[in-house]
């Protein structure tokens, strides 16, 4: 692999690290917050969510982490939308709801990023496991996207 390959990985896993970030903060500071005893679960759960996961049919050691990263990112980008959360009739000249928008419309950017990467000729002889895996990612993100919604009451057939 060259050695831009790793550097995009690198930039990835940095952007993801930031997005994160960025909405947890303007979620903090836009709204108030009970202490919740199962905060440290869902912590737990969400963290370990995005460690490395095997991907069972790609063996090549520096290719499988950059799956890997390539289908998190993907589930990320595509199921966790928190723009969502905004109830219809949000001002659109909110400085946080125009936060929020910004993020989903840089999520689609980055989505299509992680398409192309996860569609491209350097994984076609791994698009089974490529399909597999991200699949799963999908399934996994966006169950502890529903269950957040629901551990803070919203109904999470309201924002897909």
């Amino acid at each position: 692999m060259s050695a831009s390959f790793d550097a995009a990985w690198q930039t990835e896993l940095n952007a993801q690290f930031y997005r994160e970030t960025e909405i947890v903060s303007l979620l903090m500071r836009a709204t108030s917050w009970m202490p919740d005893l199962a905060l440290g679960y869902m912590l737990v759960s969400w963290e370990t969510a995005w460690l490395p996961a095997p991907i069972e049919g790609i063996a090549d050691p520096r290719l499988a982490p950059a799956v890997h990263l390539a289908t998190l990112a993907h589930a990320v980008h595509a199921g966790i939308r928190p723009a969502a959360l905004l109830p219809i009739e949000a001002n659109a000249q909110d400085r946080f709801v125009m936060a929020l928008r910004r993020i989903e419309v840089e999520s689609g950017r980055l989505l299509l990023a992680q398409t192309l990467f996860l569609k491209g000729t350097e994984l076609v002889a791994y698009r089974d496991a490529v399909s597999a895996a991200l699949e799963q990612r999908h399934a996994g993100v966006r169950k502890l996207w529903h269950e957040l919604q629901t551990s803070i009451g919203i109904d999470a057939s309201r924002t897909e």
